[in-house]
């Protein structure tokens, strides 16, 4: 949080013996008397948790709060010595409390983020070799069977807002809080780019918040948050909860940094450099990366200290081999930054582990020679039994959910098409980089019978911060220049099953009557600013259900991806200009036959526009 401006003299830590029930309750005792207002207060939780019978009557739907585990609480599963237990834990309405005593001294201009990186469930296991912070069932009393739970309160939720002290409506703080899981959740550790334990929301927050550029909203924020938890811990959906969460991020005081890698001294040497970061950040093998001295904070127009190639890459690790050999470089710790990325030739890895042995074994002989995939089974993907139950299914390894449904495997080369798709699909996916004064805030809306964005249906679609949208749904795109340059807007939409159709620029939309109505990309223009928000643009939301992606690309450039990126073969020339080596990638990248890349082209991304994604879900219309 240094890096953010927050002076070390107001940053106060309690770790381990200090974080007791009571020492944790006179820390935020502390924080609220020398907080004053129009302050930006961050309070960050990270610890174990665990479900407690509710102590308040039809408070909670489920009849269970969460809590935080301080150090000293005892765990019992024996219900007749609950009372005496569970007086050692910190509930989250204890908490609320607190919340809401500081959203009363802040005022409305003061701003309140809240990271909870605990479980809130004490169902599961452990899962993996990721640690489960908190797994244990929940403490109840012997009766709390009997008791009768009638509220309608989300069962899913993490935060309480109900408290004893009185919320200042018209002079209080908004808040926001992000946490680590639902409440039913198990909220797993991961690994650090040092390889250590530490907690997935800790590290998720730190990333994204370390790659700032435009106007941020703690929308925008989580968005990038999941993106980083969606690899790190997939097994839990992160949440965001609270009235400020399109408000700017810390209430517009927040420092932007053009996004950078650490490097591990350990592993590196004159010759070559360990990354804290892989494929997922950009560094795929072929891609350039500069190193610049720790601190800078854009690299546009400063000359490097060093440059190297990657050379090896794996999710979160890469090696770079440097142009020229620097024996200082390694102590001076310099701060890297992926200034040409390379498509990449990570092969997909496939698990057959669910087919019988006579499948397996003549699905092996097929892609013995298909060079983009490996038989593997710590894989990305696997064959499962499809929706149907009878056929099979290609399915993420991380969730289970859908790839491709009804994959006829007696087919090689059925099989093999639907693993080119995928191929594009997760490059497309993982591909993000900023452009200093490229930013904005781009939104799907829903939109009332006078034509009025419909803010609270918005509100109760959201859930947990991300768009929940049903099948059949009509909503709009929205994208607002917010940055400091005029901009080209391209969006793709990419399907959980790996299709990627153009949003805009469209030169096949239809309007009403079924006439062309093209949105070409002179149409996607955006100057300082303004916005886009053509409202005869409708989008009609249908399967496949899972969590789909619209794929942001800015530029200040003409730009035009439509032909590009989807599967029409009338490539389009207007891809001059800052993404000008996007169409080439993809040319040259293509899988033919026999699974074999072509040369693939590269990305000068120091000067290459703004790329990111913004994330929903698609559930049936129930």
């Amino acid at each position: 949080m240094q890096k953010q401006n927050f002076q070390s003299g107001n940053i106060s830590t309690i770790v381990d013996s200090a974080a007791t029930k009571k020492g944790i309750e006179r820390a935020l005792d502390k924080l609220i008397q020398s907080s004053a207002r129009g302050d930006v207060v961050v309070v960050h939780i990270s610890s174990h948790g665990q479900q407690l019978e509710d102590d308040n009557v039809n408070e909670e739907a489920d009849g269970l709060d969460e809590a935080i585990v301080p150090y000293g609480a005892v765990f019992f599963i024996d219900k007749s010595i609950y009372s005496k237990v569970a007086t050692g834990y910190f509930r989250d309405d204890l908490f609320g409390e607190n919340v809401t005593q500081l959203r009363n001294k802040l005022g409305k201009s003061g701003d309140l983020l809240v990271i909870i990186d605990a479980c809130h469930s004490g169902s599961g296991t452990r899962g993996g070799v990721a640690l489960a912070r908190g797994n244990n069932s929940p403490m109840v009393s012997a009766n709390f069977e009997k008791k009768k739970i009638t509220s309608t309160k989300d069962p899913n939720g993490v935060f309480k807002e109900n408290t004893r002290t009185k919320l200042n409506l018209a002079d209080a703080a908004t808040y926001v809080v992000l946490s680590g899981a639902q409440a039913q959740e198990l909220n797993f550790e991961c690994l650090d780019d040092q390889n250590k334990a530490v907690g997935s929301l800790s590290y998720a927050f730190s990333k994204a918040i370390s790659n700032l550029e435009g106007k941020i909203t703690y929308r925008a924020l989580f968005a990038q948050i999941e993106g980083v938890m969606r690899e790190k811990a997939p097994k839990q959906k992160p949440v965001l909860e609270g009235d400020g969460i399109d408000r700017e991020l810390f209430g517009g005081k927040y420092q932007r940094q053009q996004p950078y890698i650490t490097i591990n001294p350990a592993q590196s040497d004159s010759r070559k450099i360990s990354l804290n970061a892989g494929t997922v950040s950009g560094c795929t093998v072929g891609s350039v990366i500069s190193f610049y001295p720790a601190g800078t904070t854009g690299v546009n127009s400063a000359e490097p200290i060093a440059k190297g190639t990657v050379t090896a890459a794996g999710n979160f690790t890469a090696t770079v081999k440097l142009d020229k050999d620097n024996a200082d470089l390694v102590k001076q710790r310099p701060w890297a930054f992926v200034t040409e990325t390379m498509y990449g030739n990570n092969k997909i890895k496939l698990s057959l582990d669910s087919l019988q042995e006579a499948d397996s074994k003549k699905l092996r002989e097929v892609l013995k020679n298909f060079q983009l995939a490996e038989i593997n089974s710590s894989c990305e993907l696997y064959i499962g039994r499809s929706e149907s139950g009878s056929g099979w299914a290609l399915r993420y390894a991380n969730t289970g959910s859908l790839f491709a449904d009804d994959v006829d495997i007696t087919n090689p080369e059925a099989v093999k098409e639907v693993l080119k798709r995928y191929d594009p699909f997760r490059y497309l996916n993982n591909l993000k980089f900023t452009e200093q004064g490229l930013s904005a805030r781009v939104e799907l809306v829903f939109l009332d019978e006078k034509g009025n964005t419909d803010h609270a249906k918005i509100k109760s679609r959201t859930k947990f911060g991300r768009l929940e949208l049903k099948e059949d749904d009509d909503v709009y795109l929205k994208v607002v220049n917010t940055g400091t340059k005029k901009n080209y807007v391209n969006v793709v939409d990419i399907q959980p099953d790996g299709k990627i159709n153009p949003v805009i620029p469209n030169k096949k939309l239809l309007d009403i009557n079924d006439n062309p109505a093209p949105i070409r990309w002179e149409d996607c223009a955006v100057n300082k600013g303004d916005s886009l928000f053509n409202k005869t643009l409708v989008i009609k939301i249908a399967p496949p259900y899972g969590e789909e992606v619209f794929k942001v690309f800015l530029s200040a450039d003409p730009l035009d991806l439509e032909d590009i990126l989807t599967t029409n073969d009338d490539a389009s020339s207007r891809s001059r200009g800052v993404l000008n080596n996007l169409a080439k990638i993809f040319k040259e990248s293509e899988v033919n036959n026999s699974g074999t890349r072509g040369a693939g082209g590269k990305i000068n991304t120091a000067q290459n526009g703004t790329i990111f994604g913004l994330n929903f879900t698609i559930v049936p219309n129930q």
